[in-house]
């Protein structure tokens, strides 16, 4: 245990039974995760239009959505019924963008059971991204977020975010036909899409995650933009004078590849709902969400104050009495939860089956290193 560790709130002298017989089994590997039952798949139609209303804050600098730019804004009361209308092609079978819209990467991704994801965003022109706190951006209304999800080589969806009014968001996706022309909203969902194990959300699927931030936008924000590849990134935006309060450049992440590799894993999959914004921090006071302002040093960081020997305040306990036990996985509550599926302790909660191997050995490698 490093110096740091030691100083944090002592661990308990003895550890459970329970947890024995796990830290016999914890390697850097994931362990096999049973699944449960999956539904059967719901049926595809031209929806009606929908409309989600959300809670997030007022629009950026700029404020009402400007010219045209990415064409196909939503119909009174709700989103169009076809991709092709959502604005993002300007040829939706040649693949071709529609004007004003931007391909971007997060630095750190979303697990979404081995799915390829690629993701654009449109921001009206002539406004700004509020940025007055650099940790929950306020985007302009007018603003659209897409994602495509492809599973075993085949696209499966693509989803709509786009803010309407302040605090007004359509959330929807959009199952491609066979033929790849186009993609239809479903509202309701999909369960098993096109013969794979992906599941498409409903409507309310997608707020229930996105409507744990502030205003709903978990990818393009400062930490996850904070990166040098291509497509739209912090630096672009700042050059482009796309931001309110634009900062000096790219935000780092404290420490060695170790530290940065799980405090970033855990702030794409797990800081969406354990963030001091959410209704879920009002349960559970845990801070996984990175804050620009907290990057000093790892302990420096909310997500080593929050879980390092801190004791459990979930209403759903696990076999583990701290958070995050140093040097130990298998006592602790974070790795259990994240290699666990088909349980109600399971971590995220929603939207994926499988275990990621790859984040959990992240984490797994991180505790050991405490």
């Amino acid at each position: 245990m490093t110096t740091a560790a030691a100083a944090v709130a002592p661990q308990a002298a003895a550890v459970r039974p329970e947890v024995e017989a796990r830290r016999a089994a914890v390697a850097p590997q994931a362990r096999p995760a049973a699944v449960a039952p999956r539904g059967q798949p719901a049926a595809v139609e031209r929806p009606a239009a929908v409309e989600l209303a959300g809670s997030g804050g007022a629009a950026g600098g700029g404020g009402a959505a400007g010219a045209a730019g990415a064409a196909g804004a939503a119909g009174a009361g709700g989103s169009p019924a076809l991709l092709s209308e959502t604005g993002l092609y300007q040829d939706i079978v040649a693949g071709t963008l529609a004007a004003g819209v931007e391909e971007y990467h997060p630095r750190f991704a979303l697990w979404s059971d081995g799915a390829t994801k690629k993701r654009w965003l449109y921001l009206p022109p002539g406004t700004k991204i509020d940025t007055s706190d650099m940790d929950f951006w306020v985007y302009p209304v007018g603003t659209k977020a897409w994602k495509e999800f492809t599973r075993d080589g085949k696209r499966i969806e693509t989803r709509l975010l786009q803010k309407t009014g302040a605090g007004q968001w359509i959330m929807m996706a959009y199952l491609w036909k066979d033929d790849q022309s186009d993609a239809a909203a479903v509202p309701i969902g999909v369960q098993n899409a096109k013969g794979t194990a992906h599941d498409v959300p409903s409507t309310a699927d997608c707020d229930k995650c996105h409507g744990q931030m502030a205003d709903r936008l978990l990818g393009p924000t400062a930490i996850q933009l904070s990166h040098q590849e291509s497509g739209l990134n912090l630096s672009k935006l700042i050059a482009d004078s796309r931001l309110t309060n634009p900062p000096s450049g790219d935000f780092s992440l404290p420490g060695n590849a170790t530290d940065q590799a799980a405090l970033g894993y855990m702030h794409a999959n797990c800081g969406l709902c354990h963030n001091n914004k959410s209704f879920v921090y009002s349960l559970i006071s845990m801070r996984l969400w990175l804050s620009t302002s907290a990057l000093g040093s790892v302990t420096d960081t909310y997500t080593y104050k929050t879980t390092v020997n801190q004791t459990l305040s979930a209403s759903n306990p696990t076999t583990s009495t701290y958070r995050i036990v140093p040097g130990d996985p298998a006592a602790s509550d974070v790795h259990l939860r994240m290699s666990e599926r088909g349980t109600l302790t399971q971590m995220p909660p929603l939207g994926t089956e499988d275990v990621d191997a790859t984040g959990l050995a992240a984490v797994t490698q991180w505790i050991q290193s405490l």
